[in-house]
């Protein structure tokens, strides 16, 4: 989410007499202060963490945002702001007492929606302590063109922006299906457009209590992009083999011409080009003070019946020239760039360098279940030459970790281990070397929204998640963290169903931890805990029966990446001790497991 930072501290100003320092009916026997003027400032974060701030900031949202503003006593409104310009002008900071850093409102242009024909000129705007607060909802129009009426609009050239209504500031569901389809204000448009437009929180300033009122301060608001932005990966840790030539689906049958790779949906699922944003604002006044939703901003997304499509593709993996996006040889097989990453730090991405290979898209706060389906070939390190090529391996991203929210950016990384549920015989035998597993990793450009996840791609899928883990810097997971474990087969987990296991590995050992290795130490390492295992030189490796997992059906507020709570089919477990630690499902006579580093 990009951060913007603009500063425009209020000036006060002296009335030229006594009987004026006041703006409203001082009614209540306080001494007000002398009237001021209202002023903005507003905060944007940048990509990169660090935030702009002065004329690069403006440069960000086209040197203007549009704010409404509304005074009252939480329940009868009247228009202070009415879709007011203020515009960025380099130089002019304190050159009046409504601009403080350059933002100025007063006596700057009129937007003309065919409802508001007629308006008067801007004009500058003193705080009322005759009411009790003042709310304002704000936008920017970015980089974007931007126009006001349908008889301008051009979908390939602009985006079409409503005037900002507070009366709907909850939004209007008038099907009843759950989805807006009219709010605070609607931005229409393709995606590539959208992708440059900001949208805020709203903004309530109380006037009491007066000794801390919010009166007299600056407006602050926070600009968020209204797009998303998506990337995709993989690694592989197969032992004694490297992976190459990746070739993705379209959907559970298709494979794709393009030599890109695909993310595809199922069922209703679609992926969004085009239509229409209703932004509002579900959780307002006083009495949501200090609640997590409190005056944040939401969109719905109301679709274009063309511009969807059921599959997404992020580009190449052979990527920009100015980067490697694969890795060299790793032993004795054939030289050369040609081989996917080893790590999650390390992962081979698709798309583009010079985009961090992000690719945008239109947020879903529905979300929908993502499938990968790839086929892909293993040669061996030894040197032989020996190759396996594996066909439909698959992996699903749980909708919980693809819901797209404006202004986040998400990258799902998906690691092929010896695990992979692909065949190595289409037409006959079982699937192959075992299941890939996956790494979804949200928001790495939030300070307060990180969501990375590693997903098992099997049947069933098995997805680990903490917040604020960085896997694609880190490997996975540290000590101390709520780590959530999500099982996606439709079946409530259960103490019986779901444990928890540390595992050691002697150095020198002829095998590697894993979860094909794992489950043989279970199986053959004794009627109980400890489980041990000894090879041909000599080296064990030891399970043991771990505490701390109990069940959970949701992922909790503090622990997700926006600060509400996620339904889910799961456990947690808080590890104070860094290893290895081992997730076993049971579903029936079969058992699952979920190979999870803690460093």
């Amino acid at each position: 989410m990009k951060k913007l930072l603009f500063l425009a501290a209020a000036v006060t100003v002296m009335a030229s007499c006594t009987n004026d320092n006041v703006v409203g009916d001082a009614t209540k026997g306080n001494v007000y202060p002398e009237s001021t003027p209202i002023s903005f400032k507003s905060t944007n974060a940048a990509t990169t963490r660090a935030d702009f701030t002065g004329s690069e900031a403006a440069a960000k949202l086209g040197n203007n945002f549009v704010v409404q503003g509304v005074k009252g006593d939480g329940t009868s409104q009247e228009i202070v702001f009415n879709n007011y310009n203020v515009n960025f002008i380099d130089g002019s900071a304190n050159t009046t007492t409504s601009n403080a850093a350059g933002w100025e409102y007063v006596a700057q242009t009129v937007h003309y929606w065919a409802d508001q024909a007629g308006i008067g000129a801007q004009s500058i705007k003193y705080w009322d302590y005759a009411t009790t607060q003042y709310d304002y909802i704000a936008y920017s129009k970015g980089l974007a063109t931007a126009v006001y009426t349908t008889a301008a609009y051009d979908k390939d050239a602009n985006v079409l922006i409503s005037a900002i209504d507070a009366s709907k500031l909850a939004g209007v569901d008038s099907n009843s299906d759950g989805t807006m389809d009219d709010g605070a204000y609607t931005i229409k448009g393709k995606a590539d457009n959208l992708a440059k437009v900001y949208i805020a929180d709203m903004v309530t300033a109380y006037r009491d209590p007066i000794a801390t009122s919010d009166y007299n301060n600056e407006v602050e608001f926070t600009f968020r992009s209204l797009s998303a932005k998506v990337r995709v990966a993989l690694y592989e840790t197969v032992p004694g083999y490297s992976v190459k030539d990746v070739v993705f689906y379209t959907d559970a049958s298709t494979l794709a011409t393009d030599s890109k790779a695909h993310l595809f949906t199922s069922g209703t699922d679609v992926f969004n080009e085009e239509g229409t944003f209703v932004v509002y604002y579900p959780t307002t006044g006083s009495a949501n003070v200090g609640a997590t939703d409190y005056n944040k901003a939401h969109v719905d997304f109301l679709p274009e019946t063309t511009g969807t499509a059921t599959d997404k593709n992020f580009g190449a993996l052979t990527g920009s020239l100015t980067a490697a996006n694969f890795a060299a040889a790793e032993l004795n097989e054939t030289a050369g760039n040609l081989y996917l990453g080893r790590s999650s730090s390390a992962a081979t991405y698709a798309g583009t360098f010079a985009d961090n290979y992000y690719t945008i898209v239109i947020p879903n706060e529905t979300g929908a279940v993502l499938n990968l389906k790839v086929n892909y070939t293993l040669i061996s390190t030894d040197g032989s030459g020996e190759v396996i090529n594996v066909t439909g391996a698959s992996a699903q991203v749980p909708a919980v970790y693809a819901t797209w929210k404006s202004g986040y950016a998400y990258t799902y990384i998906f690691k092929i281990s010896q695990n992979t549920n692909g065949l190595t015989n289409p037409s006959a035998g079982p699937a192959g070397l075992y299941p890939i597993t996956f790494d979804a990793v949200v928001m790495n450009n939030e300070v307060d929204g990180v969501q990375e996840t590693i997903t098992t791609v099997a049947t069933p899928s098995i997805t680990t998640y903490a917040k604020g883990a960085i896997v694609t810097a880190n490997d996975e997971y540290t000590t101390g963290s709520n780590i959530y474990v999500v099982v996606e087969n439709g079946t409530a987990l259960t103490a019986a169903t779901a444990k928890l296991y540390t595992v050691t590995l002697e150095t020198g050992a002829a095998q590697t931890i894993n979860e094909a290795s794992v489950a043989n130490a279970i199986a053959n390492g004794g009627a109980a805990s400890p489980y041990i295992v000894t090879d041909a030189n000599g080296k064990k490796m030891t399970v043991t029966d771990a505490s701390g997992l109990t069940i959970v059906t949701a992922i909790a507020a503090a622990d997700s990446p926006d600060g509400n709570a996620i339904t889910v089919n799961g456990a947690k477990f808080t590890p104070s001790v860094a290893g290895t630690y081992v997730f076993e499902y049971i579903n029936g006579t079969d058992k699952y497991y979920k190979i999870i580093k803690v460093q």
